[in-house]
């Protein structure tokens, strides 16, 4: 899944949000933790209170953000399993949703931030979504089913539309199911260092990337 490139140009929409933060106060370790934590939740859980207090963002742009983040995730698991749309909207709407239910079981906790030497740090422990690993074997049999069907001329009187709305919504069955039960792969911890910038904060792009990179396993 080529998704950790992907997420740079996600990252472009939240890092000017990121850098009207004010750093002002002595509470570095909680707010700095509460930052990272309202980051998370805006990206991966739609949760936008904290993030929009820590920012100074507005509820549309904080929304749109995790939209657009939603969007990302649906279009890369479409890639991944070489499914095509070419105008099957409600197919997309599926996916969307798929999505959504996989991040809302992200797995994660965000540590308080602590200095090291002149900087701050905060760990994430994260426990990576293990959905495309777990489903893998419904997935081979399907598609090899399904392959066997075309070989026998099952979809010839298929439109195009017909035909990758049957594939995607045998492929969107099976992803939903596996998402009902959702494992998880061994805890992993992304540290992150808090880039302080004059009476501004933020993550780095490198950073933000790390974490995204951990919430997922496609080690398959």
């Amino acid at each position: 899944m080529k998704y950790k490139i992907k997420k740079y140009l996600l990252f472009c929409l939240c890092i000017s949000l990121m850098l009207s933060l004010c750093s002002c106060g002595a509470k570095y370790e909680k707010k700095y933790q509460e930052y990272v934590k309202s980051l998370i939740a805006i990206n991966y859980l739609g949760v936008s209170e904290e993030y929009i207090k820590s920012t100074g963002a507005s509820k549309e742009d904080a929304d749109a953000l995790y939209e657009a983040n939603v969007e990302l995730l649906a279009d890369n698991i479409l890639s991944y399993y070489g499914v095509t749309i070419s105008n099957a909207s409600e197919v997309k709407g599926g996916y969307v949703d798929l999505a959504k239910n996989i991040y809302s079981k992200v797995n994660y906790t965000v540590s308080p931030a602590y200095k090291d030497g002149s900087v701050y740090l905060v760990d994430v422990t994260i426990r990576p979504i293990n959905l495309f690993s777990q489903s893998a074997d419904d997935v081979t049999a399907y598609v090899n089913k399904f392959n066997e069907g075309v070989a026998n001329g099952d979809y010839n009187d298929y439109t195009l539309v017909q035909y990758e709305t049957e594939f995607s919504g045998g492929m969107l069955e099976i992803l939903n199911e596996a998402a009902l039960n959702m494992t998880y792969a061994d805890p992993v911890t992304v540290t992150v260092e808090i880039v302080v910038d004059g009476d501004s904060y933020y993550i780095s792009e490198r950073d933000f990337l790390k974490i995204d990179a951990a919430m997922i396993n496609t080690d398959n």
